[in-house]
């Protein structure tokens, strides 16, 4: 497994680069711990046929949702997001879900951009606390609908964590 000391620093110079308000000790350690949920740091792409890439599973529609939906009116944001990923800016204004996935796949900062980016949209604030983190990812990361649960988060989060 990958060393969570060194993933934090990296979620932690990423979201900074990505502007101040992106980075939180709450929002960093959601992240963190999105990270091991979804993929235990050890999966680029998602199990079985599912469209999921890099440690976060990001999905690439979620990629296209958030430059169509949030980024593409925000210039100054693309080229944080993209100084941040090393993902040249002119890839920040392409919906092509093909290159998304490329780009998730090889590139780690490119998935904590866009699961960063998948949170800071949510219209509530990071929780401080785990389990409202776990709820929070189950909610608006994980969805309803999806596989995971807010006590293996929680799990996760006190096993790594520590």
């Amino acid at each position: 497994m990958i060393s969570i000391k060194q993933i934090r620093s990296l979620i932690e110079r990423t979201c900074s680069a990505m502007g101040e308000k992106f980075v939180s000790d709450d929002a960093v350690e959601l992240v963190l711990v999105t990270g091991i949920v979804e993929s235990g740091y050890k999966y680029l792409r998602q199990l079985g046929d599912g469209p999921a890439r890099s440690f976060w599973q990001v999905e690439p529609a979620t990629c296209v949702d958030n430059l169509v939906h949030y980024l593409k009116h925000r210039k100054s944001l693309i080229v944080s997001c993209a100084e941040a990923s090393r993902v040249d800016s002119k890839y920040w204004q392409v919906y092509d879900e093909d290159i998304w996935a490329d780009i998730l796949e090889k590139n780690i900062a490119a998935g904590i951009v866009h699961c960063r980016l998948k949170y800071w949209r949510v219209p509530k604030s990071v929780p401080n606390t785990t389990q409202g983190k776990a709820d929070y990812w189950k909610k608006y990361y994980n969805s309803e609908g999806g596989a995971g649960n807010p006590e293996h988060f929680v799990e996760a989060a006190n096993k790594w964590l520590v």
